[in-house]
């Protein structure tokens, strides 16, 4: 399963390139050699500037604040985190607690229940409120909104978005951004969306961790979390177990957790060229080689890890996938 990624359009939104510009030269951060004309500035020249511009405004920010802000390889690492939860409700408690333990320098996240609105708050700490302060942690507030609609594998799309700083010019024109409406003034920054959302299942696998962090999460234009496929969907259910030493899912357990029926799973799934059985078999597979590469177990721990009735079991079904036998498809890969 690949990240999906949509085609970046030729030039960024307007004005946002322009406001970046502005701030830096507030703060006498402009960029060296940065293409001042917004009409031959790209949508990836674009995310170069933003990324720079940030991390200075956000390197002027935390000195105010008198502490470092928060590194690259960190949000990289909580990411990773984010990928062992079942459920987005468990990633996003997931993601507090891992930027409780850098307090305060990666601020606070909270999750209230409102009926059946969820609403996430980031509390950003800050001693004092600026407008270098507010672009960043309104691209804290994106940031959070990519990673966990990127998590499953469908944008999250927020009823309402919130800031904590009080003048919506100062934000302006990356609120356009959220395609929600915008408060400000509020105690935190954040945003409410439908609490049904946060039972559906993190359906990305570790091996696409590297192409979503690649501009993460400077590509603020032509880069959504995108949805992935439903067989992709199916499959990574079926892997996240497998990574737990859990029972595979069964056809009906995978509908439910989808929020649609057997059949119609059933029938979805033929419409994209799979099938339950056929993603079945090769996530077990997959398991398989990764186990007989990747460690010494024997092959009774495997056929028993993988959810096989007996050693004997596994071995017949190895050998119709592969044409090999486990013990020499061992000793090749090796």
């Amino acid at each position: 399963m690949t990240a999906s990624r949509t085609k970046t359009p030729a030039r960024p939104l307007q004005g946002l390139e322009t406001r970046l510009l502005a701030e830096l030269q507030r703060h006498q951060l402009r960029i060296p050699g940065q293409e001042r004309d917004s009409a031959a500035l790209s949508a990836d020249r674009f995310v170069t500037l933003y990324r720079q511009a940030i991390e200075q405004l956000e390197a002027k920010v935390a000195q105010g604040q008198g502490q470092a802000p928060m590194r690259k390889n960190e949000v990289d690492l909580m990411c990773r985190c984010l990928l062992s939860c079942a459920q987005l409700g468990e990633a996003m408690q997931c993601a507090a607690e891992f930027c409780a333990m850098l307090h305060p320098r990666a601020g606070r996240l909270s999750l209230e229940m409102r009926g059946d609105t969820a609403v996430f708050h980031m509390d950003s700490l800050r001693l004092k409120r600026s407008t270098a302060a507010c672009l960043v942690d309104l691209t804290g507030v994106f940031c959070y909104l990519q990673l966990f609609g990127w998590l499953i594998g469908q944008p999250l799309r927020p009823h309402e978005v919130f800031l904590a700083h009080p003048e919506r010019q100062d934000a302006a024109p990356f609120l356009g951004l959220f395609d929600a409406p915008v408060a400000v003034g509020r105690k935190t920054y954040g945003f409410s969306f439908d609490t049904a959302l946060l039972e559906h299942q993190v359906v990305r696998r570790p091996a696409e961790l590297a192409a979503f962090l690649e501009d993460f999460p400077f590509r603020l234009v032509g880069a959504p979390a995108g949805t992935v496929t439903l067989a992709q969907q199916v499959r990574g259910l079926l892997e996240a177990a497998l990574s737990h030493g859990l029972e595979l899912p069964a056809l009906g357990s995978i509908a439910a957790s989808l929020h649609t029926t057997e059949p119609t799973l059933r029938r979805r799934l033929a419409a994209e060229g799979a099938s339950y059985q056929g993603l079945r078999k090769l996530c077990l597979r997959e398991a398989a080689q990764h186990c007989l590469q990747g460690t010494d177990w024997s092959i009774g721990r495997i056929s028993t890890h993988l959810g096989f009735a007996s050693e004997a079991a596994f071995r017949r079904a190895f050998q119709s996938w592969t044409g090999q036998a486990p013990s020499r498809y061992r000793a090749q890969s090796r």
